[in-house]
């Protein structure tokens, strides 16, 4: 009630000035659910049932003096507000804030007497941002901005990391797991922006002050394991920018970011009793981090020269990290030893980037560019406690990355327009355990290579003016490729496909306009994906393959003029499940999700407009046993009134 009363009063001073320009959108809306009610509000992010209030509502006014007034609001968290005084300076505020609920629903196992298991209550999370920014913004003098932001983010989430059910000696990771989440961060930022004889200065300073604390309980083994982790850390950033257009032909810029962290928290592992010797509790007293990086980079565009133009530009980055944890750890009920690890790392970079774009050649455009990484990552690690636990490691790990990619835009004819591209990555990783007197994971990987094949050709034909159709397809395809050093029991010597993902997606829309009345819309989109994974002969984790079907269409008719009426459908299919419950857990998905969304629009006067909406939504799971499944109907009516 109180910030209603302050917006009344502050409304009844602006009155004073001009007349305002106001719009009001009050609404109501109503939904029903048959169902599960869980996967609906995690779909939609509201209840079943009655809701109302206005929907959003504007003011803008003169207040003379080349002063401006906005205020904003749209439902109940979200307001936004502006005065502005021309060649002087703004004052902008906002607020937002909105609900996310998580699918209560674990994992789906058939063989057990109770298959899946949902989690009490309604977790969500409430995700807000708040911000205050001051511009300075008089004639001859520097752009001097200062802001004030606070995220958000608090309540509980769900998770996909499930813990076991046991039943007849099998056990499952299919109960659902819940996290208490309590995170913020509060950003302060000064901005400074001038331009010297052709030359834009810029420069960006932002500290951030960061926290969060969650909480999150795993059900395991029949018993409950709690997890809570704190964390904060205090980050300053700087960026420095300048850039100039020399003539019409020569652009340049370079710009340099130093950023420091300094970070602390804190970390428990606690199993419920009966604690048995096989639990083990840990409790961090000490997580320490701090990071610093240092980030120049330099570009330089030539062109357009007879329709060649060209780019080039270089990065280079040093960043140093440091890490300390000081760990007690128990077995079963007694204390046993304290562990330390320390970690350093040093990382320096070097990026290339060259392109060129050429327009000469009628009608048609041609591109490419290349993207060159070289990255030297040095990381040491000594962790000690008692002799079983002890351990020194040294990586030297050398990245090589290439990014390659081309293509071409051209319309020979006026009713045909032909594009396409094509990408090759190929990210080669080389690792040098120089000490691993653990010689366990992940010091037997030796080397690391992801290749990337993509494929883009899309063809679009316009016969006539009231006719337009479009054919895109896309190829994808990633094979990973790993090196090991060879260690007994964990991985042979050698080198192996490790991972391997190829997508097909194809694509066909269409805009059909018969009469000036009238306007259809449709497309057609069909994904067919693959994954695969090194398994070591493991039954539990097999190939991923699955189909998914999307079909959209949209149509609107002009009644009058003051009416128009809408009309929108939707439909996918997915069909990738698989049942491996014999040897792990039923994989993938199939499920159908359809639409149909009616909406009429009237406009009565030239200050009052109204709209009504009806939508039929229906969700389908049948790889659960159709356990997720729901129908529901939302009506919306709302009213826009302009004084």
């Amino acid at each position: 009630m109180k910030r209603v009363a302050l917006i009344l009063l502050f409304a009844a001073t602006l009155s004073r000035a001009a007349a305002p320009e106001i719009t009001v959108t009050p609404g109501v809306n109503f939904a029903t659910v048959s169902g599960n009610d869980d996967k609906f509000r995690a779909d939609f992010g509201r209840d079943d049932g009655w809701m109302g209030g206005i929907g959003e509502a504007t003011w803008h006014q003169d207040l003379g003096n080349e002063t401006t007034f906005d205020f904003a609001a749209r439902g109940a968290f979200q307001l936004q507000l502006d005065l502005t005084k021309k060649e002087v300076g703004y004052l902008r505020a906002g607020f937002s804030q909105f609900r996310k609920y998580s699918d209560t629903t674990g994992g789906f196992y058939q063989p057990f007497t109770t298959p899946s298991f949902q989690l009490a209550g309604d977790p969500h999370l409430d995700i807000g941002n708040i911000t205050v920014e001051v511009g300075l913004t008089l004639p001859k003098l520097p752009l001097i901005t200062l802001g004030y932001e606070r995220q958000y983010r608090t309540g509980q989430k769900s998770l996909l990391e499930w813990g076991g059910v046991t039943e007849a000696g099998v056990t499952r990771k299919i109960y659902p797991s819940v996290k208490n989440v309590d995170e913020q961060a509060d950003i302060f930022k000064i901005g400074v922006a001038y331009e010297i004889k052709n030359i834009q200065l810029d420069n960006q300073f932002r500290y951030e002050r960061y926290e969060t604390d969650t909480k999150r309980v795993t059900l395991e083994e029949g018993k409950s394991v709690t997890v809570r982790e704190t964390y904060q850390h205090d980050a300053f950033f700087n960026a420095f920018r300048l850039d100039s257009r020399l003539n019409e032909q020569v652009y340049w810029s370079v710009g340099y970011l130093y950023t420091t962290l300094s970070g602390d928290g804190g970390m428990s592992v606690n199993t419920a009793l009966p604690v048995t010797a096989f639990d083990r509790n840990w409790v961090a007293r000490v997580l320490d981090l701090g990071t610093e990086s240092h980030v120049l980079n330099a570009n330089l565009m030539f062109g357009p020269f007879k329709g060649l133009t060209l780019y080039t530009g270089v990065q280079a980055e040093q960043t140093d990290a440091d890490g300390l944890t000081d760990a007690l750890l128990t077995t079963g009920l007694s204390p046993t030893t304290t562990n330390q690890l320390q970690s350093t790392t040093d990382k320096t970079s070097l990026t290339e980037t060259f392109g060129a774009r050429y327009t000469k050649i009628p009608h048609t455009t041609l591109y490419a560019e290349a993207r060159l990484t070289q990255q030297q990552i040095d990381l040491d690690e000594v962790q000690t406690g008692t002799a079983a636990d002890n351990f020194v490691s040294q990586t030297d790990t050398e990245i090589f990355r290439q990014d390659y990619r081309a293509g071409f835009n051209t319309a020979p004819w006026r009713i045909v327009t032909f594009s396409g591209r094509y990408r090759y990555a190929l990210y080669q990783n080389d690792y040098d355990a120089s000490i691993d007197t653990a010689a366990g994971y992940p010091a037997y990987i030796t080397m690391q290579d992801f290749t990337t094949d993509e494929v883009m050709l899309k063809l679009t034909v316009r016969p006539c003016t009231y006719f337009s159709a479009s054919l895109q397809y896309q190829l994808v395809a990633t094979d990973i490729q790993t090196g090991t050093a060879g260690v007994p029991a964990l991985a042979p010597k050698g080198t192996r496909i490790s991972g391997e993902y190829n997508a097909n997606i194809y694509s066909v829309s269409a805009t059909l306009t018969p009469i000036s009345r009238l306007y259809l819309m449709g497309l057609v989109s069909y994904q067919d994906t693959c994954t695969k994974a090194f398994d070591n002969q493991a039954a539990a984790v097999t190939a991923y393959n699955g189909d998914v079907y999307t079909v959209l269409g949209t149509a609107g008719f002009v009644i009058d003029d003051k009416t128009d009426a809408t009309l929108e459908c939707s439909y996918s299919f997915s069909d990738n499940f698989k049942n491996n419950a014999a040897a792990g857990l039923p994989l993938g998905l199939d499920n159908q999700r359809t639409s149909l969304i009616a909406g009429l629009s009237r406009k009565f006067t030239d200050k009052v407009s109204a709209r009504l909406r009806y939508g039929w939504y229906q969700y389908n799971e049948t790889s659960n046993g159709g356990l997720n499944d729901y129908t529901s109907q939302l009506v919306s009516a709302a009213c826009t009134v302009r004084f």
